[in-house]
């Protein structure tokens, strides 16, 4: 406190301190002289010799101000020198500002995504006290890789548990609900248990929260809506607590609705209600995971008491588990208690981590491009500013104090272009998300996403460390080579000579090459994803889809008993083939090209369970080949009779051309028999071929599935297929729908959107890694630029002697292009070794790209070179164009 005082009362008399050090320092030359002379010396060589002991004055008077005020008086010092610089060069400064605003910008901005995402805790009060519990099953193979608990396994926790305050439980409910009323529509919900608010201390908006007695057995139902439900479906009425509103036609009573932004089982995945966790049989007839110990379908969220670590809750909740584990022989479970972020199982967050990484990496690139074309110009401007270093050094400065002084201009032009950029993209990306979101989603994802892009201290953190970083990185190298200057040549005023030696030519050179190896990965990750998407909109799945239209008939009759359930079926299915127009109608259990497929395991007779192989599936009717037309090559479709008759044993059943090839090489597998069962049930069905059908890609495109089965039966899905545009036909259905119930809400869609999933998925990377590629490429372009001009600035008396003697401008443009690109061809080999590792991650994750693709390899690799050389022939026509006679006059 005493030496911050002492600086704060030089602050305030600054200018009398001042004089008095200059008159301190002149006493003390004085007292030296009149010693000397004394001595024997006369009065001018006595103070010619006391001046030379004080040595530099100007050194002596900063020494003293950082004895007094500290290092931070010269810092402020260089900051308002550098301002000045800056001012007087506004060209300079709005490139480099500019460059690092986008360097910085785009990187701050992917953040937030990547922070929303991973990183950002719960919205609720004392979030730091709130920990997720998830487990790892092992010898249960029923239960591998099983993330959430049973509903006793729930109970077990809560009710042992002493060093939590609360454990809540939570679940999706199972598909989508009706809501009914005048206009009738599919919501979705979650299931939590009735201590659900008091745990996490989010009261609701409106009405009350559940109690303890709407989680017993035979409670009337209750619900709590989403703060976005009641305003959009209920009109923000305030008056609706209490009320009764209809749920999969049942009467549901409102209890309360919830607070805006109150957690609802993941922070990005928005529900529509929220209801007790034992409402799920109640709201879905088939719905029996509360009472299925071997059912897990619950995610753990517990508060930690005052005083409470992380490491106590762990230890007590692993004493609780052994007890579980005890309970069931060869069961063993690992528990995982960390801070409580929003819902995503092990391996969602392994995959968004990846994705987290691709991106946080390519948009890097960008940034370091960036820093490169920056440091390139403070290279350039260092060596019009050698005269006045030189002088600086020569006045005694040493190079610690001039690299600092060079440094803080670069933070300066950093911290000027990370706020105007972080800025703009944390404006920008917010609106960027809520496009892009959508279309990474499949079009019949009943959820709606939304992603919080909004900056927390996290994402500030971030900025601000990536803004000094970026400062000091771009900044070090340039000041490290200006700040030991040629004092020879500066001397001579031969400040170009002085500039490039080199030295500084080797580090120029090398900042081209890392921008042109960063810009060739990044083009051609754009070509590589142009080429898939290319493939997605030219490949043949092997079934008809331009045609067929997609109804979902999921949750559609949840409220009727079975009887009411099947007639009703039949009623649609009847309506929808009498449709003007219609060729076909088929029922199948999972869409192609849909996402929910489901295992089964297959094997000989002869086989064990050991030799089982895992394959799918999938219940169709009799017009399920027609409609897709997938041709029947050997046997035949399945008959109305078998789709109705589920009690046949052996039950029919047709392959695949590449099962049966890989169950019977070279034999014929009509009439032969096949096992099936699905994990963890223990009903084994027979299966007899009746026929093969023709391959097609049905799971994923691009993918021929080893193993998969047709068998008859009728799904939760229809396939339309008719004569007129699919457009009319979707029409159709809706109306058709209406007429046999107007309560009914199904999805319809063209079945060709399934491929335009993948289209969409292959469309946004390819629109990022092009933006980001074209981006690098227009860096890039300026740097090449940058440096054929400034290598042509220190040869313009070698350029107008060579023109004199005779050489032609096409010779002199070879010899500049030579030395130059050099680099630029160093770079782009590297960037295309580096661009491999790229291009097998993309191929892992789109479809239709090859990691050894020469279209897309060739012609990124070919544009970047081709844009590289434009740059410097344009940079270099500029020298051979001008009078020899008039350069040389100017030398």
């Amino acid at each position: 406190m005493h030496s911050w005082l002492r600086r704060l009362v030089y602050l305030l008399r600054q200018s009398r301190h001042d004089a008095e050090l200059r008159e301190e320092i002149e006493a003390h030359r004085a007292l030296r002289a009149a010693h000397l002379a004394s001595e024997g010396l006369t009065a001018q060589e006595a103070s010619d010799a006391s001046r030379r002991a004080i040595g530099n004055v100007l050194l002596a008077r900063e020494d003293v101000r950082e004895v007094w005020l500290g290092s931070w008086a010269t810092w402020w010092q260089d900051v308002r020198y550098g301002l000045r610089t800056f001012r007087k060069n506004p060209a300079f400064t709005v490139v480099a500002v500019v460059t690092l605003a986008l360097g910085i910008g785009v990187n701050t901005g992917i953040f937030t995504v990547v922070n929303a995402v991973l990183f950002r805790g719960l919205s609720a009060p004392r979030a730091h006290q709130l920990v997720s519990v998830s487990q790892s099953v092992q010898g249960v193979p029923d239960l591998a890789g099983q993330e959430a608990f049973s509903t006793s396994e729930y109970f077990a926790y809560r009710d042992r548990a002493q060093t939590l305050s609360g454990l809540v439980a939570y679940g999706n409910a199972r598909g989508e609900a009706t809501l009914g009323g005048d206009a009738p529509r599919k919501i979705l919900g979650a299931l939590v248990s009735c201590n659900y608010f008091a745990v996490l201390q989010q009261p609701p908006a409106l009405g009350r929260a559940f109690a303890a007695r709407d989680c017993e057995p035979g409670a009337d139902l209750v619900v709590v809506l989403s703060h976005e439900l009641w305003r959009t479906a209920f009109a923000a009425d305030t008056g609706i607590v209490g009320r009764t509103i209809q749920l999969n036609r049942q009467q549901v009573t409102v209890a309360g609705v919830a607070a805006e932004g109150t957690y609802n089982g993941s922070a990005f995945l928005v529900g529509s209600y929220l209801a007790p966790i034992n409402a799920g049989r109640l709201l879905t007839s088939d719905d029996s995971r509360y009472d299925d110990d071997n059912s897990l379908w619950l995610n753990l969220l517990g508060r930690r008491k005052d005083g409470v670590g992380s490491g106590q809750v762990r230890a007590e909740l692993d004493v609780i588990t052994a007890q579980l584990d005890r309970q069931r022989p060869g069961r063993s479970t690992l528990l995982t208690i960390e801070r409580a972020r929003p819902a995503m199982g092990q391996q969602l967050r392994g995959t968004a981590t990846g994705a987290a990484v691709v991106l946080m990496a390519a948009f890097g690139f960008i940034l370091l491009i960036a820093c490169a074309n920056v440091a390139n110009l403070l290279l350039a401007r260092g060596t019009s500013r050698s005269h006045e270093i030189g002088i600086r050094v020569s006045l005694g400065a040493n190079r610690a104090r001039v690299i600092r002084q060079l440094v803080t201009e670069s933070l300066l032009l950093s911290l000027v272009g990370g706020l105007l950029g972080s800025v703009v993209a944390l404006w920008s990306f917010q609106a960027l998300v809520a496009l892009a979101v959508p279309a990474m989603l499949p079009p019949w994802f009943p959820l709606v996403l939304t992603v919080d892009v909004s900056p927390d201290l996290q994402v500030l953190s971030f900025a601000v460390a990536l803004t000094v970083g970026t400062g000091i990185l771009f900044g070090l190298a340039p000041a490290l080579h200006v700040s030991k200057p040629d004092l020879h040549g500066i001397m001579k005023q031969d400040s170009a000579g002085a500039g490039s030696s080199r030295r500084g030519g080797r580090l120029r050179g090398t900042l081209v090459g890392v921008q042109v190896a960063l810009c060739m990965v990044l083009m051609i990750a754009a070509g590589l994803a142009l080429r898939g998407l290319h493939a997605t909109y030219t490949i043949d799945p092997g079934f008809e889809y331009r045609s067929v239209a997609f109804v979902s008939l999921e949750s559609a009759f949840d409220g009727y008993s079975p009887e009411e359930s099947e007639a009703m079926r039949r009623r649609l299915m009847a309506a929808l083939a009498a449709l003007p127009g219609v060729d076909a109608v088929a029922s199948v259990e999972q869409k192609p090209l849909g996402d929910d497929m489901a295992p089964a395991l297959f094997r000989l007779p002869r086989e064990s369970e050991r030799e089982s192989r895992v394959g799918e599936v999938v219940p169709v009717s009799q017009d399920y080949f027609s409609v897709l037309e997938v041709p029947i090559v050997r046997g035949r479709a399945f008959t109305e009779d078998e789709v109705r008759n589920q009690t046949a044993k052996p039950r029919p059943a047709i392959l695949s051309a590449t099962t049966a090839r890989n169950l019977w090489p070279g034999g014929d597998p009509i009439g032969r028999t096949l096992l099936w069962e699905s994990p963890g049930l223990p009903v084994v069905n027979t299966l007899q071929v009746v026929g093969v059908a023709a391959d097609a890609q049905l799971t994923a495109l691009g993918q021929i599935d080893p193993y998969y089965v047709y068998v008859p039966g009728e799904g939760g899905a229809v396939l339309v297929k008719g004569r007129t545009d699919v457009a009319t036909t979707v029409s159709g259905i809706r109306a058709a729908v209406r007429a046999v119930d107007p309560t009914l809400v199904v999805t319809v869609l063209p079945l060709e959107a399934t491929l335009g999933w993948s289209r969409s998925i292959s469309g946004t990377v390819t629109s990022l890694f092009g933006g980001l590629g074209v981006l690098a490429l227009v860096l890039a372009s300026v740097g090449i630029y940058g440096i054929v001009s400034f290598a042509i600035a220190g040869r313009y008396r070698e350029i107008g002697i060579r023109l004199a003697l005779g050489a032609t401008a096409w010779s002199v443009l070879g010899l500049i292009l030579r030395g130059t690109m050099r680099p630029v061809v160093v770079g782009a080999v590297i960037g295309v070794a580096a661009a491999s590792a790229m291009s097998r991650i993309l191929s892992s994750v789109l479809f239709g790209v090859s990691p050894a693709d020469p279209v897309g390899l060739g012609g990124a690799a070919l544009l970047v070179l081709g844009v590289a050389l434009a740059s410097g022939v344009m940079a270099a026509r500029l020298a051979t164009r001008a009078d020899p006679t008039a350069t040389l006059r100017h030398e």
